[in-house]
């Protein structure tokens, strides 16, 4: 049994993507394609991080419970990934975090736009909704911190762009000239 369990986990998943954009002119994504279909997209695999195992401490002395360090085996953005174009989504960016094992009691998880701190949203979830992010290249952290906010593990940087197509300037390219 603990075989076909490791067979499991150790199996590529295949899940297909579909993007669609509705009545209004929102762009969606899902693993399940709305009733009126939608065009199939391949997703890059996600960025990973392991963690380099612990050195051992040279001294023997038992260390206090305040003392003991959790460590995550895994913390990796999952979205946006790095190079990734978000075009017309305005202003609104959903990042997503892979942990591995899961956020434990008194951490927290924060983002930083930037290089500042995005305040005013979840900090204990696996999903974190931007908004009012302008248009432009732009770098994303995310860090787990324990209750004193002494930072525990962080993902590794990735660089994304926001495209905003406009009116008053719009795109233009081969196709588009008369």
């Amino acid at each position: 049994m603990l075989c076909a369990l490791a067979a499991v986990v150790a199996g590529p998943v295949a899940a297909e993507t579909y993007k669609w954009v509705d009545a209004q002119g929102q762009v969606h994504y899902s693993d399940r394609p709305p009733p009126d279909g939608a065009e199939k997209v391949e997703l890059l695999p996600a960025q990973t991080y392991r963690a380099p195992a612990a050195a051992h401490a040279a001294s023997k002395a038992p260390a206090s419970k305040d003392a003991a360090v959790f460590a995550y085996t895994e913390f990796e953005m999952r979205t946006p990934q790095s190079g990734e174009v978000i075009t017309n989504a305005g202003g609104n960016v959903n990042v997503q975090v892979r942990l591995q094992p899961d956020l434990q009691l008194g951490h927290s998880i924060l983002i930083y736009l930037d290089g500042k701190r995005v305040d005013g949203i979840p900090t204990t979830g696996l999903s974190f909704p931007l908004v009012n992010v302008t248009r432009g290249e732009h770098q994303l952290v995310a860090v787990i911190v324990d209750r004193a906010a002494k930072s525990i593990a962080s993902t590794p940087a990735v660089t994304f762009v926001v495209r905003q197509h406009s009116i008053a300037k719009p795109p233009q390219g081969p196709a588009l000239h008369h």
